[in-house]
């Protein structure tokens, strides 16, 4: 399948498949790869923080001994904002799913629960929504801005083979779009109408 160059790819609504965002991520680009479009989409706020287990260390073995009781302190605070997180937010979350089903399924070890991870640890601390889902000729190149500034690094790569299916699912109340992937897991985002054209435009070939 031949790709339009990407100065010329068709417009969707107002945007041109996120032609905005093309100077702040050409950085991460492979010599020769090229983009097709680039949309702008928020993790469904039905998706919890990942468990403490799925997340990568803050430091690093060295440095944990190297910090003793500061290291232990911090991971003490970590439990406790979770058990926080569960027993508040979590609550309501699950009332929420009632109605509009599960943000994540198959569990963290499955494709959508990787493509969560990688999202969600943008800043370090495992709450980030935010992500550029970037298609080029070659992957879905996943980014996202550093903190305290507008540059632009990659949190990881979707291979095209993992996404079967993009879910529109807009209503009055809610910008939720499902990413089927295909393991069988779901992983829903939260996004604008004009970036959904784009989404699914760009989406399984």
């Amino acid at each position: 399948m031949n790709h339009l160059p990407y100065d010329t790819a068709p417009t969707y609504g107002t945007v041109q498949y996120g032609g905005q965002h093309l100077s702040e991520i050409v950085h991460l680009l492979a010599p020769g790869e090229q983009v097709r479009g680039i949309v702008d989409a928020d993790l469904c706020d039905l998706i919890r923080r990942p468990p403490r287990r799925y997340r990568k260390e803050r430091f690093g073995r060295g440095t944990e001994a190297g910090v003793g009781c500061l290291s232990v302190v911090l991971d003490f605070g970590g439990f406790l904002s979770d058990l926080v997180e569960d027993c508040t937010w979590g609550l309501i979350r699950t009332f929420r799913r009632l109605f509009r089903g599960r943000g994540l399924t198959r569990g963290w070890q499955s494709q959508a629960g990787q493509f969560v991870i990688a999202v969600r640890s943008a800043h370090g601390d495992f709450d980030n929504d935010d992500v550029l889902m970037v298609f080029t000729d070659r992957r879905i190149l996943l980014a996202a801005t550093a903190v305290n500034s507008r540059t632009m690094y990659a949190l990881g790569d979707l291979p095209y083979a993992h996404l079967v299916r993009v879910e529109p699912r807009h209503t009055w109340l809610s910008n939720r779009a499902d990413l089927h992937l295909a393991d069988g897991s779901l992983a829903a985002l939260e996004i604008y109408e004009e970036e959904l054209a784009g989404l699914v435009a760009l989406g399984p070939r």
